[in-house]
């Protein structure tokens, strides 16, 4: 089964079983949330991706108090890489949630190999690159650059940051 830590139609954080959609069958969604897919079919099957990322940007910008227009630009880098709207999962670093479009954003092992879990701004030559640094240390170091670049308040940054990382193999070690 595909997963995913976030939700491949509107990339909501798929931090647990109780956020994710269902399949025919009644299992859980490895990829899709309970707002975009229940019993193995899109909620909305019509929905287009510049309706959720409109949507998206409206949520953001509720949720953490981000200007609408940096909220819809938050929106519309994440979405189109979606495997609703891309038809591939594009991965996501697992410490810092980039999306790795191609080999050369892969972390790599000691022995050069790529490692598929981790960026390479996270990972190299078999080992994290910041090999102490705690999810706490991860919020702290990430949200002053998201308060700036989304223009919201640090306090609301962090919790964003939490959010974001909530579903990151790394955190939840």
């Amino acid at each position: 089964m595909e997963m995913s830590s976030v939700c491949q139609s509107c990339g909501m954080p798929l931090s647990g079983d109780e956020v994710r959609g269902t399949e025919k069958n009644g299992g859980k969604s490895g990829i899709y949330c309970i707002y975009c897919y229940m019993n193995g079919e899109f909620t909305v099957p019509e929905l287009t991706e510049a309706e959720v990322i409109g949507k998206g940007g409206q949520i953001l910008a509720e949720i953490y108090g981000m200007p609408p227009e940096k909220a819809k630009e938050l929106a519309s880098e994440q979405v189109p890489l979606l495997k609703r709207w891309s038809g591939r999962i594009v991965p996501s670093c697992q410490s810092c949630g980039m999306p790795m479009k191609d080999e050369s954003d892969f972390g790599t092992e000691e022995d050069g190999s790529l490692n598929r879990l981790y960026c390479h701004f996270c990972y190299s030559d078999g080992e994290f690159t910041e090999p102490g640094l705690t999810r706490e240390g991860m919020i702290q170091k990430c949200a002053p650059m998201m308060a700036d670049r989304f223009s919201v308040p640090e306090e609301k940054a962090k919790i964003m940051v939490e959010n974001f990382i909530s579903g990151l193999k790394r955190w939840n070690e």
